[in-house]
């Protein structure tokens, strides 16, 4: 029996055939547990692959290449670094005014 939709429609949610049968079977295998967890059997229920199949067809699941999630934390933590810097040069820069400050005062004001 063939599962529809066909492997052809779902490969416009991947990019190829192998991440398509690692997203069915991660998703049937949550599918499953959360069955099993629930302790309720219906042998008249749709199968975990084919519930993990439609919902990918529908574009309730998808996927994140780990390389995609190193690239945006490089990118988070360059942000962080940069303001970071920021907040440094607006410290020192805080205290280079605070200083012109008090040199710019008479001197019988700095004394009190």
């Amino acid at each position: 029996m063939m599962i529809k939709p066909g492997i052809t429609e779902l490969s416009r949610y991947v990019d190829s055939r192998y991440t398509l049968v690692t997203m069915v079977a991660k998703r049937a295998r949550m599918i499953s547990d959360e069955q099993n967890r629930a302790e309720v059997y219906d042998a008249k229920a749709e199968k975990s692959v084919t519930i993990a199949v439609n919902e990918i067809a529908k574009g309730k699941v998808g996927y994140v290449r780990s390389e995609t999630i190193r690239r945006v934390k490089e990118l988070e933590e360059e942000k962080a670094a940069a303001i970071i810097s920021l907040n440094e040069s607006d410290v020192k820069s805080l205290d280079e005014l605070v200083r012109e400050a008090h040199s710019e005062q008479p001197k019988e004001e700095q004394a009190e």
